[in-house]
């Protein structure tokens, strides 16, 4: 059971020294919806997971250099949780 659900603000980070993410600059966000379903499986041999939509704080830049985007779908693995603000 994952954290995330719409509205979670969220950094888009690698999985992994060797998954990296699609979005290099380690972009924030919050989640918009769910990516649903259809496209769980086409993330590798019992990779599964969900994938959401990701609204980002700015404009990003694929891997691939193709941009800007203002929103992504996102598999989970590539998401953390924003760490909370200090209010103080």
């Amino acid at each position: 059971m994952s954290d995330f659900g719409v509205g979670a603000q969220v950094v888009v980070r690698d999985a992994s020294g060797s998954d990296r993410s699609p979005w290099p600059d380690e972009p924030s966000g919050i989640i918009v919806r769910s990516g649903g379903s259809a496209l769980a499986g086409v993330w590798g041999r019992g990779g599964g997971g969900r994938m959401w939509w990701v609204e980002f704080d700015e404009l990003q830049t694929n891997a691939e250099g193709d941009g800007l985007f203002p929103s992504a779908q996102v598999h989970e693995k590539y998401l953390e949780l924003a760490p909370p603000v200090d209010e103080a």
